[in-house]
């Protein structure tokens, strides 16, 4: 299904999400915004941890003997969204109180269905594929990755109340939430995953296959679709 942006509708009309602050019934996604605001962080992954997590900082990451092309594919696509964040919100602001342009809005519709259908595709992969694998491998963080995926259906709510908001400021205000809360995840994500897979022996690997079985090189990940590919672990 396409997606969608309600809030293009009536740019101008007085934002709901502000109106919620006083009062609750005023604003339909308030109970899942505020539910789902709260920024995930490391310290929260790792409170009901016993084990210590290796000492690999983010600045030798690369440098680190067991980097390699996944982690370095892994890494670029969170950029990829970050990116892609900032780019939506730039735009957004740029709006005057009469909305976006035709031209404007068909460009922003373009942005979301690209930031959206690939961030939906990425966390599948991560919940299906990625997670598993380095859970196996690191069972006492188990509880670590059970928040991560069940961060993954907050972040689904709050980019659906992005898309239902009820005008333009109320579509503003939950982007905006949006993106406190994905830059937030992805940063105790990688801080989490990084030192377990760089610690792991042998490196964390698999081989991919596109849609007709044949195998993706390391350097061709980024041209590919994650919907189209299966990953097998070697580990």
């Amino acid at each position: 299904m396409p997606a969608v942006l309600n809030g293009l509708d009536s740019f101008a009309t007085p934002g709901l999400a502000t109106r919620a602050l006083q009062d609750r019934d005023s604003f339909a996604m308030f109970v899942v915004m505020t539910k789902n605001l709260k920024p995930l962080a490391l310290s929260d992954l790792l409170a009901d941890v016993s084990a210590d997590l290796p000492d690999h900082r983010r600045p030798v990451w690369r440098f680190h003997d067991n980097f390699n092309a996944l982690l370095d594919f892994w890494l670029r696509r969170h950029g990829n969204f970050r990116l892609l964040l900032s780019d939506l919100l730039r735009s957004v602001d740029e709006f005057g109180a009469d909305g976006p342009d035709q031209g404007e809005e068909d460009q922003l519709m373009e942005m979301w269905s690209l930031f959206r259908g690939q961030l939906d595709q990425h966390q599948q992969v991560e919940d299906e594929v990625y997670f598993p694998v380095i859970t196996a491998m690191n069972p006492d963080f188990a509880p670590a990755f059970d928040l991560l995926a069940q961060d993954h259906g907050a972040i689904e709510e709050c980019l659906d109340a992005v898309e239902n908001a009820d005008d333009g400021a109320g579509m503003m205000e939950a982007l905006h939430l949006l993106n406190d809360k994905i830059l937030a995840h992805l940063e105790a994500e990688e801080d989490l995953i990084m030192p377990l897979v760089l610690e792991t022996p042998p490196p964390l690997e698999f081989v991919v296959y596109d849609e007709d079985g044949n195998e993706v090189a390391s350097d061709e990940f980024m041209d590919e679709d994650e919907d189209n590919l299966a990953w097998v672990t070697k580990n």
